[in-house]
């Protein structure tokens, strides 16, 4: 066994899908800028149903950004050249515990259009509308839990070893209909806290 033996090895992993990307995509409307965003299809197995951004898993060899501007294609049926990413708004925790990394850009001549194998349907929400109102957070703290087998023999301490409980808030944005919640209004969050004070 060597160095390039291993190297090799590990290049013909398959990629777990533990990171993702999304992008906050902003379009004009009479109501000034406004996010669009997605209602999942109830045919998909994760999160039917779900209000979310347009985004998903990162593939091999491809930047995060470029993940978040292919998902939106393909989500939204437009082009790339129809999309101009502004920044990265950051890092945060996605559904499953996944890396989420987040973008913001804008959306020429959107025309409402998505792929109805992944999206059921769009609408806008006003990024002065999400400026001006902040979700409702719940903290969920979640506790380990171990199967009868479970070899206590083996741990330090046995079962009074000091497990920590994950914490978890989740937000809510009342008022949002159909419900903006969880991971996406996580993002959201962070957007508007990046916007406030920027007039």
């Amino acid at each position: 066994m060597d160095i390039e033996t291993i190297r090799r090895a590990l290049d013909k992993q398959p990629q777990q899908r533990k990171v993702a990307a999304v992008l906050i995509p902003l379009v004009h409307t009479a109501e000034g800028l406004a996010i669009v965003l997605e209602v999942r299809a109830a045919t998909l197995a994760i999160q039917p149903g779900e209000v979310c951004l347009p985004g998903g898993g990162i593939e091999r060899g491809e930047t995060p950004q470029e993940a978040a501007v292919r998902e939106t294609c393909e989500e939204l049926l437009v082009e790339p050249r129809q999309i101009e990413v502004l920044g990265k708004l950051g890092t945060s925790e996605g559904p499953g515990g996944r890396a989420l990394h987040a973008f913001v850009g804008t959306l020429a001549d959107y025309r409402g259009t998505f792929s109805p194998d992944e999206v059921d349907r769009t609408f806008t929400l006003p990024v002065q509308w999400l400026v001006d109102h902040e979700p409702d957070v719940y903290r969920v703290m979640l506790q380990p839990q171990f199967p009868d087998d479970y070899p206590w023999d083996l741990v330090p301490g046995g079962r009074s070893y000091p497990w920590r409980a994950r914490v978890n808030e989740v937000p809510f944005y009342r008022g949002t209909d159909p419900l903006v919640w969880g991971a996406t209004a996580r993002v959201l969050g962070a957007f508007a806290k990046a916007m406030h004070g920027c007039g």
